[in-house]
């Protein structure tokens, strides 16, 4: 948290929801919204699909390295209508 204090525009975070108790995570999703709703980016890594279906427009799946998709979660859901990203995911790296 220490890095956020001077209020960068780009927030570049690995799994930030690791560690943090309900209430944390809740705040710190939050943050996360309200830093993109000013107009500045947030780039997160995680492996809580649903984490990054209810806060991210854009998504990249990448496995072993490779990028197996990279677009807005709209153009992903679209393409596998009916589908959860956690699916998808599930999906596309079975074979990886």
């Amino acid at each position: 948290m220490a890095a956020l204090i001077h209020e960068p525009s780009v927030w570049i975070l690995d799994e930030p929801m690791t560690g943090l108790d309900p209430k944390g995570a809740y705040e710190l999703k939050e943050m996360m919204r309200e830093h993109a709703a000013r107009g500045n980016s947030v780039l997160f890594s995680t492996h809580v699909l649903e984490t990054a279906d209810v806060l991210c427009d854009d998504v990249c799946i990448i496995a072993h390295g490779r990028k197996l998709f990279d677009g807005t979660l709209e153009e992903l859901r679209q393409a596998n209508s009916g589908k959860t990203l956690e699916q998808v995911f599930l999906e596309m790296t079975a074979h990886e």
